[in-house]
């Protein structure tokens, strides 16, 4: 692979007809050592918009990395109109860690943009990110998948608005055909997506209920995504994949803010994923090691299932649920 420093890379210049994989030097740990991004890269044989495809913003979400690898081999220049830039593991440290976020600063990467050229580690990465990558794209697609200490609904969100752009979010949200489609009625700051949003690059993103492994039919549900966003931008020939999401939520979809527990013991649920639930029906119990019930969280109105916490271990203040309505356009 081709190495050179992110700074010197500009998807808005790449060469028709080509496919390369680079190896972006975005900065070093704090002993020299260099960080350096895989980028799979297809230049289309036709001139068209620019495609980022994101994965490993978090270090623990596998299904976005091998999506991107896999695209990358299926899609060939003669395929393309424009720029296919894959971002196979944004948050490297934290992937190498199998951690959620970086285990040389601690920082959430998915919290930081538009980060900091002179930080620390994670907020060098989201600077370069937004500046050289998410800057310069006509479009992103940023692939997450939950986690290892949570499971969300498989689904490609998008947030609300008015005008071209967010009307470009919706589009490709809903050609995105995952299980859910997710509107969100506000984007929270720090993100990929805020970053995207404060430079008018229409942008989506996704979930599924992944934990430490690989789930590949939902890979093959995320490959199939790209390739019906990349026909619903006209970068890609061909009918749409699939049926529409049978599905279709709205709400926040900030998991910052998702229902908290007060109390740390064993955290047993009372509902699946998807499952629709009335005010006030338990959702799961807190229990201590003897059995005894020191919480039951109960839901605050009536809703979907869109996440719900995966580890027994809960510690008080964690997020467990989070609940959506029904989308009424």
């Amino acid at each position: 692979m081709r190495a050179l420093h992110i700074r010197d890379f500009d998807s808005r210049a790449v060469e028709r007809n080509t496919k390369e994989a680079l190896q972006l030097e975005v900065t070093s740990t704090p002993g020299g050592m260099p960080i350096r991004q895989t980028v799979l890269v297809i230049g289309g044989a036709e001139p068209g918009p620019v495609l980022l495809v994101s994965g490993g913003v978090h270090g623990d979400e596998y299904e976005g990395p091998l999506t991107i690898t896999r695209l990358f081999h299926e899609l060939q220049p003669a395929d393309i109109k424009g720029t296919f830039v894959g971002l196979v593991v944004t948050n490297v440290p934290a992937f190498e860690a199998a951690t959620r976020c970086s285990p040389i600063d601690g920082l959430n990467l998915a919290r930081v943009f538009p980060g900091d050229v002179n930080g620390s580690v994670t907020m060098q990465i989201a600077h370069w990110m937004g500046e050289q990558l998410i800057g310069k794209a006509d479009f992103y697609i940023d692939l997450h998948s939950s986690g290892s200490d949570m499971e969300m609904v498989q689904l490609a969100g998008y947030t609300l608005g008015d005008g071209p752009v967010a009307e470009t979010r919706r589009r490709m949200a809903e050609a995105f055909r995952a299980q859910v489609t997710w509107a969100h009625t506000d984007q929270a700051a720090g993100r990929t997506l805020s970053y995207a949003m404060e430079h008018d690059i229409p942008a989506i993103y996704t979930e599924c209920p992944a934990s430490r492994r690989v789930s590949i039919p939902d890979v093959e549900v995320y490959q199939r995504g790209v390739r019906n966003v990349l026909r619903e931008l006209g970068m890609l020939d061909g009918e749409l994949e699939g049926e529409p999401s049978p599905y279709y939520f709205c709400g926040v979809g900030n998991t910052d803010t998702a229902l908290p527990v007060s109390r740390s013991g064993y955290f047993i649920p009372a509902v699946e994923l998807l499952e629709w639930v009335e005010a006030n029906d338990l959702l799961g119990a807190v229990y201590d090691l003897a059995g005894n019930v020191l919480e039951e969280i109960r839901a605050p109105s009536a809703g979907y299932v869109g996440l719900r916490q995966l580890l027994p271990t809960i510690n008080a203040g964690d997020t467990v649920f989070m609940l959506a309505e029904r989308f009424e356009a």
